[in-house]
C-alpha cells in the first residue's frame, strides 16, 4: 500500500519543508528529535539525497493513503528491514484512542500492581527469571526495590544482610559470574538495572542462560583460568538456586521482530524467563504515570504545599514537548529546584530542564509581548 505524508511544517537542512510526500520510513525519535524519511520528488533543489530525513513534531504531519485521504488512528506503520511500508491495525490505539484519563491511570496502576505481585514471587523463589522491559524513568527500580525491601524486612530489622543485590551499569563476563556466585542461593535475587550491555556479550549471556535455565538444577561454569576466581575462592563452577530480575530498556518484542542481530539472544532470555512489558511507550501515558505517582505522594518528603506541588505537575506537563527528558526523575530534578528557591525555581528549570528551541520559543514570546506592549503605548500617547 502506497503512503503519503503531508507535512505542515518540517526542516532539512535547516530549510523550511512543506508539502505532500511519498513516505519511505515512518516517524521516529532521534537523539535531536524526531523526524521522517520521504521520497525526494522530482527537480527536488533542496535534498541531496532520494531519501532525505525530515525533523518535525508529530503533530505536524498526517499520513494519507494514496488516494489522499487521511489514514485512520488505527492504522501502523512498520517499514521493516527492507524499507516495505505495510499497513495493519494496530489494536493498541484502537483502544488507547477510547481510554479516558482515569482509565489510562487504573490500566498503569494494574500492570505496576503485577510488577509487584511477580517480584514479590521470585523473592519467595517461587519464580526464577523475571524481564521488565520499559521506557527509563517511570519507576521500573523504585518499584522492584521497594517491593524487595518489604519481603526483607525482618532480616533488616534483625540486622542481618538482605537476600538481594542490585547491579547496574557495565558488567564483564566474569564480573558477571561472580554476582551469580554471592547470589546463588535460595531465596536469594540478583536485579540487573540499566545493564543492558551483557546482552550483546556472548559469554555473558550464556551465563545468563545457564542461570535461567528451566531445568531443575542450574549448573553455572567457567572453563577458563582466572586469577580473580583463585584469589576469591570461587570454584569454577556451582549450583545457582537464586531468581534473576532483569530491568531492561529494550522491547523485546518489538526488537526480535524487527530481526536485530541480538534476536536471538533475546528469544532464547524470554523463553527462559516471565516476560513483562510496562505498556508505557507513547507521551501520554508517560504523564500520566508521573501524575499517579506525584499524587500518591511521591513529592511527599520535599513538604510542598499544594501549590508547590501543583507548580511543580504543571511544569511538566505544560512543558513536556520540550523537555529533555519526560521522566520521574525529570520531576525530582524541579522539585529540587522548588524546594531550593521557592520564589526563583522557573528560570533555573526553564535554562537547564528544557531544551534550545524552548529557550527561544520563550524568548521570542517575550520579545513579541514587548514590541506589543510598546505599540500600544504609542497609539495612546498618539
Amino acid at each position: 500500500m502506497s503512503i503519503q505524508v503531508s507535512i505542515v511544517k518540517g526542516f532539512h537542512r535547516g530549510e523550511v519543508i512543506s508539502g505532500i510526500f511519498k513516505l519511505i520510513k515512518p516517524y521516529q525519535d532521534g537523539a535531536g528529535g524526531g523526524y521522517i524519511t520521504v521520497e525526494a520528488p522530482d527537480n527536488c533543489t533542496w535534498a541531496k539525497t532520494n531519501a532525505p530525513r525530515i525533523k518535525l513534531n508529530k503533530n505536524d504531519f498526517t499520513l494519507l493513503d494514496a488516494e489522499g485521504e487521511k489514514l485512520g488512528e488505527h492504522v501502523t506503520i512498520d517499514a521493516g528491514n527492507g524499507g516495505k511500508v505495510e499497513t495493519g491495525t494496530n489494536y493498541e490505539a484502537v483502544f488507547v484512542a477510547a481510554e479516558t484519563e482515569d482509565e489510562a491511570m487504573e490500566r498503569i496502576a494494574d500492570t505496576f500492581l503485577m510488577l509487584d505481585k511477580i517480584t514479590d514471587a521470585c523473592a519467595r523463589s517461587v519464580i526464577r527469571g523475571l524481564v521488565v522491559s520499559g521506557p527509563p524513568g517511570i519507576g521500573k527500580s523504585f518499584g522492584v526495590e521497594k517491593q524487595l525491601e518489604a519481603a526483607n524486612m525482618f532480616r533488616k530489622m534483625a540486622g542481618q544482610d538482605p537476600k538481594y543485590e542490585v547491579v547496574s551499569g557495565g558488567v564483564s563476563s566474569i564480573g558477571l559470574y561472580q554476582k551469580l556466585y554471592y547470589n546463588r542461593g535460595q531465596d536469594q535475587v540478583l536485579v540487573f538495572d540499566d545493564c543492558d550491555g551483557v546482552l550483546f556479550e556472548e559469554e555473558c549471556l550464556n551465563l545468563l542462560k545457564a542461570a535461567l535455565n528451566s531445568g531443575d538444577k542450574r549448573r553455572i561454569c567457567w572453563n577458563k583460568e582466572s586469577r580473580v576466581l583463585a584469589t576469591d575462592d570461587i570454584p569454577e563452577h556451582f549450583d545457582f538456586e537464586g531468581s534473576i530480575i532483569f530491568l531492561s530498556n529494550i522491547d523485546f518484542e518489538r526488537t526480535i521482530s524487527k530481526g536485530s542481530r541480538i534476536a536471538a539472544h533475546l528469544e532464547a532470555i524470554m523463553s527462559r524467563c516471565h516476560y513483562l512489558d510496562l505498556e508505557i511507550g507513547s507521551l501520554r501515558d508517560k504523564l500520566l504515570r508521573i501524575k499517579q505517582i506525584v499524587r500518591d505522594g511521591m513529592l511527599a518528603p520535599y513538604l510542598f504545599s499544594p501549590e508547590e506541588e501543583a507548580n511543580v505537575l504543571s511544569f511538566v506537563l505544560d512543558n513536556a514537548e520540550y523537555l529533555r527528558e519526560v521522566s520521574l526523575r525529570m520531576v525530582k530534578k524541579i522539585a529540587d529546584f522548588v524546594k531550593a528557591d521557592p520564589r526563583g525555581w522557573l528560570e533555573m528549570a526553564e535554562a537547564t530542564c528544557l531544551q534550545r528551541d524552548a529557550k527561544f520559543k520563550r524568548l521570542l514570546a517575550k520579545k513579541q509581548t514587548e514590541a506589543a506592549k510598546r505599540g500600544l503605548v504609542l497609539s495612546e500617547q498618539a
